[in-house]
């Protein structure tokens, strides 16, 4: 099993991303680029049959994946937006426990939710999976949500707890058992470093819907 490793670039953070990645693992040389950006967090939408609601102490985050770039790495890339997550463990769960080899199963990981109703909901287009070729761009692959915790779980700094980085889960073995993170992948996140986010009640709201 591979060393499990995180790597969570911002746009200021380009100058030092070569050496940030240094142990990712699948192609540092040749990786493919997920860029995107956070839209904001809000706490319910409608629906046909009714009203999503998050839950007490949580809010739908919601971002907008710009382009999946994989002209540099020389072979197919699945795209699966189910594998991109939130980590919002806090400094026990990071640490993990050393008969899991490592951490990455006490882990607080927070997963894209695949349903497409936000997207239907909101009149935007939900990401999806999607066979990107070799040499190829994935542009505006669509908005995302996931569902997460407002109370600030990792213990980070009041605040920057709203500011939310993706990850990627990059592989699993034939039992699921996590080999990789962000393997050969670089993530982008593009909103400027002093962006401040508040919870919204209706998702209706955000500036960009």
């Amino acid at each position: 099993m591979k060393t499990s490793t995180r790597c969570f670039l911002s746009v200021p953070m380009l100058v030092a991303g070569s050496v940030a990645l240094s142990g990712c693992g699948r192609s540092t040389s040749a990786p493919t680029t997920v860029t995107y950006h956070q839209v904001g967090i809000c706490k319910s939408y409608e629906t046909p049959n009714g009203t999503e609601q998050a839950k007490a102490n949580e809010g739908f985050a919601i971002f907008k994946v710009e382009s999946v770039d994989n002209t540099k790495y020389n072979d197919i890339f699945n795209f699966d937006p189910g594998r991109l997550y939130v980590n919002q463990s806090n400094a026990q769960q990071t640490a993990g426990n050393v008969y899991e080899h490592g951490s990455v199963y006490s882990w607080n990981r927070r997963f894209v939710n695949k349903d497409p109703r936000f997207g239907k909901a909101m009149g935007v287009k939900y990401i999806s999976d999607a066979m990107i070729s070799k040499g190829e761009k994935l542009d505006e692959p669509g908005f995302a949500l996931i569902p997460l915790a407002t109370n600030n779980p990792t213990g980070g700094p009041e605040a920057d707890q709203l500011n939310f980085q993706l990850a990627y889960d990059t592989g699993s073995d034939d039992r699921g058992n996590i080999q990789s993170v962000n393997a050969g992948i670089i993530i982008i996140k593009t909103n400027p470093a002093d962006t401040k986010y508040t919870v919204v009640e209706n998702c209706k709201e955000l500036p960009v819907m």
